[in-house]
């Protein structure tokens, strides 16, 4: 057995049972894959696209993020590299932008996806905490990351090598199913009737921030939903489509980089108890300088994708 699928084994016990000289343990058998979950179960949290005036996220705050690691092709002795980010929506599938898997212009082409790990808030610790309270040197820790093998990736038949920047959107199934705790749930997926008239929305990664360097800590920041004539504008040679892609501006500078491609961009629906995130879109592409007015963000339109997505999902 892998590494990897032993790590998930251990993710799957449920309880302890026998002497503690002999224990026994109880194993959960995972939901089918296949199956998008209902809003009781998803969207819920515990208590050159980089994140420009982000700020630190709780633990487990977004607990369906996704860091996308690759290897590299030429050599197999390099460390993985996370450089994109994506969305778990099932206990088997992450949703992501098609060019951050699918060899092309923009994506670099000693790199080849890998594995996803959920359940990450800060790359550069072995165990996640944070302090209780600023002034006490409580913690409270967050169970660790779990890394499992991309199986299989699925790009949407409407992206290609010659246009790129339309139908940015591919599911990648895992090796193994994964089972939900408070640190790793799925974001809802909804269906193509949703109206995207929110004027906010959120976004989160580990991309680079306005120092130019890659955040180890998963930040958050919040954008708006702005006019399409901004983004045909700031990219007339991209054809930008209102009907495939969301046209998104910074609040107060904050806005997404490189480094938070494939990563969701998060709406809120209903309210009090009853409040959960979904995914609106999907980070496709901006301009190399974040955070500039003048220069949007676009998105792919998640919900537009709703029955392409079930029709992709197997057990």
């Amino acid at each position: 057995m892998t590494k990897a699928k032993s790590d998930i084994m251990e993710h799957r016990k449920c309880a302890e049972y026998g002497s503690p000289w002999s224990p026994q343990f109880y194993y959960c058998c995972p939901e089918p894959g296949n199956k998008l979950p209902n809003n009781r179960t998803c969207g819920h949290s515990p208590a050159v696209y980089r994140i420009m005036g982000g700020t630190t996220v709780e633990l487990n705050m977004f607990p369906w993020m996704a860091l996308l690691l690759y290897r590299n092709r030429i050599s197999w002795k390099e460390p993985l590299v996370g450089a994109c980010g994506g969305s778990l929506i099932t206990n088997r599938y992450v949703l992501t932008a098609a060019h951050c898997v699918v060899e092309g212009p923009l994506l670099p082409q000693d790199l080849v996806i890998q594995s996803v790990r959920l359940g990450e808030h800060d790359t550069s610790n072995v165990l996640d905490f944070q302090y209780l309270y600023s002034w006490s040197a409580k913690r409270r820790y967050a169970p660790p990351p779990v890394e499992i093998e991309v199986e299989e990736v699925i790009d949407h038949p409407g992206y290609s090598k010659s246009d790129f920047y339309h139908y940015d959107i591919a599911l990648l199934r895992l090796q193994m199913p994964v089972r939900y705790t408070p640190a790793i749930k799925p974001i809802c997926v909804l269906g193509r009737h949703i109206s995207l008239k929110n004027s906010k929305f959120k976004v989160a990664g580990w991309g680079k921030t306005e120092s130019g360097l890659s955040s180890t800590v998963l930040l958050e920041t919040t954008v708006k939903k702005i006019r399409s004539s901004f983004c045909k504008k700031a990219y007339p040679h991209l054809e930008f489509n209102s009907s495939l892609q969301i046209c998104v501006g910074p609040v107060n500078g904050s806005d997404t980089c490189d480094g938070d491609s494939g990563g969701p961009l998060m709406a809120t629906m209903g309210q009090s108890y009853e409040e959960f995130e979904y995914v609106a879109g999907i980070t496709s592409y901006g301009h190399q300088t974040c955070g500039r007015q003048e220069y949007p963000g676009v998105y792919t339109k998640a919900p537009l994708f709703f029955e392409w997505i079930k029709e992709n999902l197997k057990a």
